[in-house]
């Protein structure tokens, strides 16, 4: 509270003769007893001891302790300690894990797809490589029906998929895209299975397909963000936004959500490089200033000065 709702919660405790211990009068009044004042009563706390109660009527406001503003060092030594405290937030701890992916160069692929059950199937695959660039991008003509629901998010239909590609047809091109590279998936598992569903509808049991070598995600955001469902999960949508992503298209397209998968990854990789890049700076200030003082420190000689003393002189 301010210092005039402090005045009038004083004024209102005196004016109704209340009693409180040293602890409330020093938290909530900011005051103390006056020297010699006695408690009025005393009272035992949890812990067997006793503690003693005085009139406020019979108390001093405390004085404002004096607070010299912190110096340069003290300064720096705070920013040292909150940067490094923040390097042990879950998002640091992401982000060197995003760090090691990006170092890995690795692939982004996307999906839409017919729906969400088991006989589902991909209509729309893209890839792109961590920088956003688009490697692959096509669309593919499935041998289920389209969802309602699974249409009401990406806006594709089956009439605008009559003339395009089937899995037999793209496979070979994704297979040598994909061979022994990393590849980051925004929910690795649930794509994962929906290429393997529409393989299978071909007969194609897809032996190139590493999921040992897949990088979700969305793991890799709720472990940064903390999940927004009871599944324990983060939405694309959410991640970006936590994460500052500007999209760079219309969402629910593949191309698009692999890209922005894409920036979600380094972005999260950029959080740790610049935490440490900030304390190597504010580390290496200290250095530096330490240095200064040492080279600035008077240095005293102990010994006998060359030549004859005053004493001696002729």
């Amino acid at each position: 509270m301010n210092d005039e709702e402090l005045e009038l919660a004083r004024a209102d405790a005196i004016k109704a003769d209340r009693c409180f211990s040293k602890g409330r009068l020093r938290d909530e009044f900011r005051m103390k007893p006056k020297p010699g004042v006695e408690p009025v009563s005393f009272y035992k706390n949890g812990y067997g001891g006793q503690f003693g109660v005085y009139r406020i009527a019979d108390c001093q406001p405390m004085k404002n302790k004096a607070c010299s503003p912190a110096s340069e060092k003290q300064i720096r030594a705070q920013s040292i300690l909150s940067i490094k405290a923040r390097m042990r937030s879950n998002l640091a701890k992401a982000s060197v894990v995003a760090e090691r992916w990006v170092n890995l160069e690795p692939l982004v692929l996307d999906t839409e797809t017919t729906g969400l059950g088991e006989r589902d199937q991909v209509i729309e695959l893209a890839v792109t490589d961590i920088r956003g660039d688009v490697l692959l991008n096509t669309r593919l003509r499935p041998t289920v029906k389209i969802s309602p629901q699974a249409m009401d998010v990406h806006g594709i239909s089956e009439g605008e998929l009559t003339n395009e590609p089937m899995w037999p047809q793209i496979a070979p091109a994704l297979a040598q895209l994909l061979s022994g590279r990393h590849v980051v998936i925004f929910n690795s598992s649930f794509d994962s299975r929906l290429l393997r569903q529409t393989a299978g509808a071909f007969g194609d049991h897809m032996p190139w397909w590493e999921e040992r070598n897949l990088l979700c995600a969305m793991t890799l955001a709720a472990d940064a963000f903390g999940s927004t469902n009871r599944h324990g999960t983060i939405s694309l949508a959410d991640a970006t936004y936590q994460a500052s992503v500007v999209w760079k298209g219309q969402a629910h397209s593949a191309a698009t959500d692999a890209i922005a998968t894409a920036d979600l990854v380094t972005e999260i990789a950029t959080v740790h490089r610049e935490l440490e890049a900030q304390l190597q700076e504010l580390q290496a200030k200290v250095i530096w200033n330490d240095r200064t003082i040492l080279r600035r420190k008077p240095q005293i000689f102990f010994g006998l000065a060359e030549g004859p003393s005053e004493a001696h002189r002729p």
